[in-house]
């Protein structure tokens, strides 16, 4: 199975870099040679050959650090025709990059879309025909174990026909009907073509698992070993440290390159912001100064990334004095100025926070934060609480757009900070900005 996997994952690989310069080249053709033709075509080719080069290599190491092709057959199609559009925009980015600081060249902008166009066209044509080949490869397994994760395990890889389940031994109770009486016995695998035993028990019986792979030693058949990681709630990472296997648990699982892309975006999307909401922020700011006394903007200490302070600026949407204490903000607060009502209520007081992100303190997409005193309260009554500050803040969020703002459920908030983090991705943060703005900014639990 590995082999013919492998084997399947060479030849696409292959196949799209072939894909991407003869794509390149087509573009080129199209562009210059039928429209200019003759010498002045010729005398760009050499050049154009060796960007053609370049854009390969960015093409393919784009790829395969956006994991294209550890496809996954049980993702949705949808899902990898996503992943190779995404993968594809990336290197065409970087390859934009590169050429404007390696070469005083313009490149045609006719041919770059073209090329681009073309390129992810047929990319997401084989993609999708390289997933058809491996969906039809037959898979014989034998599974070992009564833990929840090859429990999980097994619900996935029944929806699929080509997957055979030839004996589970030490099954759980709930899946009797595939339990076996037989002796572990690896030759007998090897004479059913088996193609791996998957081995999955829950962490107080993981040495019930050294004795199946002892057995396994004299054997050429796979040996997949299912760890129990119920407990990462952020997901885990599995490192090299010397030859000594690093399981990291709890710790976001966003690269490096994709967080750099939400911090550009993050600056740039905010200072354009202020610059073009200027004569809103204006306005908003006198009418908090002609409406009641105080200043206008209002800091308050907030816990961020990793635990850290930091002041998060609004609008001044209360009274200042002795009878503005802390707590909650709850209906119909008398602590609520008039016009503050209303900036609450459209969240146009939030609109300081922007500076917040261009400052790096925060994100425009991410966990609401929280004053430090409530998070120590929280931390106590609250499981995984505590898991959010892995994140930088935002000033919209997974929560936000469900509903979860204001006088509401934080388990529930907890619950979508949770998922978004594990589940971070630049273009979930595009949609969620997208959804912020379809929703509208007026929440009925704002006060």
């Amino acid at each position: 199975m590995n082999r013919e996997i492998r084997s399947l994952n060479y030849k696409n690989r292959i196949v799209d870099a072939l894909v991407v310069y003869l794509t390149w080249m087509f573009a080129y053709y199209l562009r210059f040679h039928l429209e200019v033709g003759g010498e002045a075509a010729d005398s760009l080719l050499f050049r154009y050959l060796g960007y053609g080069f370049l854009l390969v290599i960015v093409s393919v190491i784009t790829f395969k650090n956006t994991k294209v092709y550890e496809a996954t057959r049980f993702d949705s199609s949808a899902k990898e025709v996503i992943g190779i559009v995404k993968a594809n925009f990336i290197a065409f980015f970087i390859f934009l990059a590169l050429s404007f600081f390696s070469s005083h060249d313009r490149l045609s902008r006719i041919m770059l879309f073209i090329y681009f166009t073309s390129s992810t066209s047929i990319l997401v044509v084989l993609k999708l025909y390289f997933r058809n080949l491996l969906l039809k490869l037959p898979i014989k397994l034998v599974l070992v174990g009564d833990g929840e994760s090859i429990k999980k395990y097994y619900n996935i890889v029944k929806n699929y026909s080509n997957y055979k389940i030839l004996n589970w031994f030490k099954a759980p109770s709930d899946f009797k009907e595939l339990m076996t009486t037989e002796e572990f016995n690896p030759k007998n695998f090897e004479e059913q073509n088996c193609d791996g035993v998957v081995i999955g028990f829950d962490t107080v019986h993981a040495n019930e698992a050294q004795a199946y792979i002892e057995k396994l030693s004299r054997s050429l058949i796979p040996i997949m070993v299912l760890p129990d990681v119920e407990y990462a709630k952020l997901g885990f990472s599995l490192q090299n440290f010397k030859g000594i296997p690093v399981l990291s648990i709890n710790e976001p699982n966003a690269k490096s390159f994709s967080l750099l892309m939400k911090r550009v975006f993050d600056f740039s999307a905010c200072l354009l912001g202020l610059v073009f909401l200027s004569p809103l922020l204006l306005i908003i700011a006198l009418l908090v100064k002609l409406t009641s006394k105080g200043p206008i903007f209002y800091g308050q200490v907030r816990m961020g990334v990793d635990g850290k302070e930091f002041k998060m600026w609004k609008f001044r949407s209360m009274i200042v004095g002795e009878a503005n204490k802390e707590g909650w903000t709850v209906k119909n607060d008398p602590r609520v100025t008039k016009i503050g009502g209303f900036l609450r209520k459209t969240s146009l007081d939030e609109l300081p926070q922007l500076w917040n992100v261009v400052v790096g303190e925060m994100s425009l997409v991410g966990p609401r934060p929280e004053r430090p005193v409530y998070v120590e309260k929280f931390r106590e009554d609250i499981p995984d609480y505590m898991l959010r500050h892995k994140f930088k803040a935002g000033i919209t969020g997974w929560a936000q757009i469900n509903g979860w703002r204001g006088d509401t459920s934080i388990e529930k908030r907890i619950e979508c900070d949770i998922w978004y983090i594990k589940n971070w991705s630049f273009w979930l943060d595009i949609s969620i900005i997208f959804l912020t703005f379809w929703k509208g900014f007026v929440n009925k639990n704002a006060y």
